[in-house]
């Protein structure tokens, strides 16, 4: 969240994983269990935020983990995102980003229970 912080002061809009400097874990942004995608700001582009936001990142699994169900092998299951909006100015004046991370599966909340601390 640090690098997106950092690109939103400098651009006041949200940068793609490539601009931030960020990569996802694991070969193609996979990795055994989970699967990452950029979800609504392109790998590489830009995004003006408003008060809907938009989504950032998204984690989802291929298989069931506990109670957090996954879609098989090749096609996984998105219960976790993290979504960006346009906070508030911050004392010096510059407008600031805002981070909404929440998984949308009790099971899934029961695996990775601070997740919704994202960008707090």
């Amino acid at each position: 969240m640090k690098l997106q912080q950092a690109y939103f002061s400098e651009s006041s809009m949200a940068g793609g994983w490539q601009l931030i400097g960020y990569m996802a874990p694991g070969n193609n942004s996979q990795t055994t269990n989970f699967s990452y995608d950029p979800s609504q700001i392109a790998v590489g582009a830009s995004a003006a935020l408003d008060a809907g936001g938009k989504i950032g990142r998204k984690a989802g699994n291929f298989q069931n983990l506990n109670e957090c169900t996954g879609g098989g092998a090749s096609n996984p299951t998105y219960h976790r995102t993290v979504k960006l909006t346009s906070a508030a100015a911050t004392a010096n004046g510059n407008a600031d980003v805002a981070f909404e991370a929440k998984a949308d599966h009790a099971g899934c909340v029961a695996l990775t229970p601070t997740f919704d601390k994202i960008g707090k």
